[in-house]
């Protein structure tokens, strides 16, 4: 809703004008390894949500597509096999929505969240090697209970932040069944919209008014006078963790401000980052959960992704490469055992002109050490 009223704000909505034009003509900018990925095309309008990646040899990228104005659009899937991405079958997930998280581990178990938008409902699905199976979970179909997020840990089990019976709340999969764990013993009820769990085998929740560890007890940061929405957090350790997102600060609908923001233990600080007007969609770290990349989309320079990467003291940009079309990332994702990732979103905001899936992928050149 956000996104396209700052759309329309920005651009106007004249009848027949193209909604995201192109931005004018430019020299050509170094692409820092970023290229464009083939994809199968999908059913305008289609975006992608959220990607993971098992390995060199395997990955998930989630969305919709057949989206506009008077439908809810459909389930979309991609797999890379390690050669090419194909779609997956998604026809028996027999809903109108969206599959909006993707999470996955390196042995190849992979979870993604559904969302039926026709009837406000969400579901949960496995891999199960050919598609995706749903499973049940305590709640599901009921009109106060919600899904935002996914994560997978090495051994199987895997972890899922909501809403449950009106609270705030994270469930757990131990490899047979779901269950609701205890909700936070403060009674803060800001919901999570996102899970991760540290290479040190903690699960973290986070969103706009939470940040809270679990280790078999709740251990709570306070977080208030953050971003009003964080899209992903990296939690390199307990006095050590990184909240990206952005802020809607001005009215009638202008962009969004790109945030950053560190916390070190005692406090948190708003980074600097190298653009201002746009978001920050992700991050990711290396595999000992240090810093590594962030991916996002700038303003008005939308028609190359703008990603970060840490330079060991530092965030610095890092481009994609140019496009005729808007790039805007949603996810991005490090694939285990190498130095390469996965990011993936969509080429025009909703709904026109209708937009594309979008996949980029970067192969960091042989020396390079991060």
């Amino acid at each position: 809703m956000h996104r396209r009223r700052f759309v329309r704000g920005a651009l106007g909505t004249a009848a027949g004008a193209t909604l995201l034009p192109a931005l004018p003509a430019r020299a050509a900018v170094r692409a820092d390894g970023w290229q464009q990925a083939a994809v199968p095309d999908a059913a305008e309008m289609a975006g992608l949500r959220s990607v993971a990646a098992a390995g060199p040899r395997l990955a998930w990228a989630v969305g919709t597509e057949g989206l506009d104005r008077t439908t809810y659009g459909r389930p979309l899937s991609y797999r890379w096999n390690g050669t090419a991405w194909s779609r997956t079958d998604t026809t028996g997930l027999a809903f109108a929505g969206l599959l909006t998280r993707v999470a996955a581990n390196a042995s190849g178990e992979a979870w993604a969240v559904g969302l039926d938008r026709e009837h406000s409902l969400w579901h949960l699905y496995a891999w199960d090697g050919d598609g995706w199976e749903r499973v049940p979970f305590p709640g599901e179909g009921a009109a106060d209970t919600a899904l935002h997020d996914v994560a997978v840990a090495p051994d199987g089990s895997a972890w899922a932040v909501g809403t449950y019976e009106n609270r705030s709340r994270t469930m757990h999969w131990n490899g047979r069944r779901w269950r609701w764990i205890r909700p936070l013993p403060s009674g803060n009820n800001n919901a999570a919209v996102g899970v991760r769990r540290s290479c040190r085998g903690d699960v973290w929740i986070f969103g706009s008014g939470v940040c809270a560890r679990w280790d078999g007890t709740w251990h709570e940061i306070p977080l208030e006078g953050q971003m009003s929405n964080v899209t992903g957090m990296l939690p390199v350790a307990p006095d050590d963790i990184w909240l990206c997102g952005y802020n809607w600060t001005l009215p009638g609908g202008r962009p969004p401000a790109a945030r950053l923001s560190h916390y070190d233990g005692t406090a948190w600080q708003y980074v600097g980052a190298p653009f201002t007007g746009g978001e920050l969609t992700g991050i990711v770290g290396d595999d000992r959960d240090r810093p590594d990349r962030i991916a996002g989309w700038e303003y008005p320079d939308w028609n190359r992704a703008h990603y970060l990467r840490w330079d060991g003291g530092d965030w610095v940009s890092e481009r994609g490469p140019e496009s005729t079309t808007p790039v805007l990332i949603n996810g991005i994702t490090r694939v285990p055992g190498t130095r390469e990732y996965w990011s993936a979103g969509s080429t025009s905001f909703f709904p026109y002109p209708p937009g594309q899936v979008r996949v980029e992928r970067l192969r960091p050149p042989a020396g390079r050490s991060r």
